[in-house]
């Protein structure tokens, strides 16, 4: 019975010292560089390779805004015969600003690109933000799990010198240790997750992983208040979406611009030089001129400006449809915000720290002998669970914060 319970005492220490060797191998090999939000914020607007592709958007139509600038061309013509040849040179003169009405188009479809970039950035920047927030869980998930599995860890050392002392059964003893290898486990997880996470951060900032870096910062200052009435006032002038529908209205109103201007007739003008060349000096030359103007018998059909006439219509309805559509989501995001709020209030309240209480005290209870293992692990089991579940309400805290001030259009967010 004695070589049994030695061996077994033996096996406990040789487990205690693997599963730190494992620990001090794998969990403690990070990265040191870390990176702050501004910083992060600044590389992802710098080198994300999806929002540099769609700046190309923007560049492509203000080179369109260049080349509807250009005039038409002149055509000189050139025909010959045995005695006889033939210079004409024509223009084609447009009338009703058409070159204009082509610009003013060109311009007006350049700054419908450049809020669409500035659309595409808020949202690429909300969604940088809550990568960067979920990395920041991710850490603290992993440190919860460090610090839950040393706690656990300990634990077991104790109890197996307790066990051979004969304080505790061996079945208290080999279930500490069970808990610790099973901690060690998700600790092992965590780890993966959390470094997961950082890949991530990486693609975003438009780098390689070979070098991870540590987000820093802390989300527990980002207190804020709000009126709802105040924030839909900011999101009614601020919404680049909604902006970008007004000038979608813009654009259209100048396409139909285009179109009318467009049925205006043209006018050709030429003038011609003609002689005859037999013999050393010429014989006969003429000079002509001539205008061309265009029988615009199509202009009888207007469909095609009935149909620039609604599509402005239609675009001023989608207009209001997208205002409403503002007012709906910035309203959710608020209420979806303060409901936050107060769960995060909840638990700031003493929650965690009474759960922590609750595990001490069990602590305590099973090293008087008043209770048994199962009742500390029970314990801490659920000291783990509420502060788990204290990390994701403090991120869906921010997460909300960071979607009702996309939703309005603002941004103050630091950490």
């Amino acid at each position: 019975m004695k070589i049994n319970k030695l061996k077994f005492i033996l096996i406990c220490f040789i487990f205690i010292y693997a599963v730190t060797d494992i620990r001090s191998q794998n969990v403690g090999d990070e990265t040191n560089q870390t990176i702050s939000f501004s910083e992060f914020l600044n590389l992802v607007g710098k080198n994300n390779l999806a929002f540099l592709a769609e700046k190309c958007n923007v560049d492509i139509a203000e080179a369109e805004v260049i080349a509807q600038k250009i005039l038409p061309d002149p055509d000189l013509e050139f025909e010959a015969a045995d005695k006889t040849f033939k210079l004409e040179l024509s223009y084609n003169l447009e009338l009703g600003n058409k070159r204009g009405a082509r610009v003013n188009l060109a311009k007006s479809q350049a700054e419908r690109e450049k809020l669409a970039l500035e659309y595409y950035y808020q949202e690429l920047r909300a969604e940088a933000t809550d990568l960067f927030l979920d990395a920041i869980q991710q850490k603290e998930l992993l440190e919860v799990k460090k610090s839950s599995y040393d706690y656990m860890l300990q634990l077991s050392k104790s109890d197996s010198i307790r066990f051979s002392l004969g304080e505790i059964t061996e079945t208290d003893a080999r279930q500490s240790k069970l808990e610790a290898v099973t901690l060690l486990n998700d600790l092992f997880e965590q780890e993966a997750v959390y470094k997961s996470s950082l890949v991530s951060l990486n693609q975003l900032m438009g780098k390689s992983s070979d070098i991870l870096k540590i987000p820093s910062g802390k989300w527990d200052k980002l207190n804020r208040e709000y009126r709802l009435s105040e924030l839909v006032s900011e999101g009614l002038t601020n919404r680049v979406d909604l902006l970008t529908a007004h000038k979608n209205v813009e654009v259209l109103i100048n396409q139909r611009k285009l179109v009318q201007a467009e049925r205006k007739m043209d006018i050709g003008l030429s003038i011609n030089y003609e002689r005859d060349w037999h013999g050393f000096l010429p014989t006969r030359r003429s000079y002509t001129a001539g205008v061309t103007i265009p029988l615009k018998f199509s202009n009888l059909n207007k469909g095609a400006v009935k149909a620039a006439e609604f599509n402005v219509k239609q675009s001023k309805i989608q207009q209001q449809s997208t205002e409403l559509q503002v007012q709906s989501e910035i309203s959710q995001a608020f209420f979806y915000f303060e409901a936050a709020k107060k769960k995060v209030k909840q638990y700031q309240s003493g929650l965690l720290d009474e759960s922590r209480k609750v595990l001490d005290g069990m602590l305590y209870k099973y090293k008087r002998g008043e209770t048994s293992i199962m009742e500390v692990l029970i314990a801490e089991r659920t000291y783990n669970e509420v502060h788990e579940q204290y990390l994701e309400t403090m991120k869906g805290y921010v997460s909300c914060l960071v979607n009702l001030q996309k939703t309005c259009g603002i941004w103050d967010i630091e950490f």
